[in-house]
């Protein structure tokens, strides 16, 4: 003899289960990049490396940030997080800083360190 009663208050602890358990993946997922903090990947140029010109252009991606700066000034980025900043270089040794803050002031930094050799 089968217990309908039981059966359909099985199914409905299953079904609010499965429900509560997406929920809560789908929370964990979105939340992930928050968590995370923000983030700067450089494209161009490689630190370290040797340049024979004076005026570079660092390109590159941050990601989940509020702000971002280059030396202590402000550079724009666009809505997918790109940026292109021109940087003129001194005989010798360089060193640059990027540094980027999201809107939980965590912050991120970022040292170039190039080498102009005329």
């Amino acid at each position: 003899m089968i217990n309908r009663d039981g059966t359909k208050k099985i199914i409905r602890i299953i079904i609010v289960s499965i429900i509560v358990l997406l929920i809560l993946g789908y929370s964990v997922f979105e939340s992930h990049s928050l968590i995370k903090g923000p983030e700067i990947i450089i494209q161009e140029p490689l630190s370290g490396s040797t340049v024979s010109t004076s005026s570079i252009q660092i390109i590159g991606k941050a990601l989940r940030i509020q702000e971002i700066l280059l030396n202590g000034r402000p550079i724009l980025i666009d809505k997918e997080g790109n940026f292109s900043e021109a940087l003129l270089l001194a005989p010798g040794y360089n060193a640059s800083l990027i540094q980027a803050k999201d809107k939980f002031n965590r912050t991120i930094e970022y040292k170039i360190e190039l080498v102009y050799k005329k």
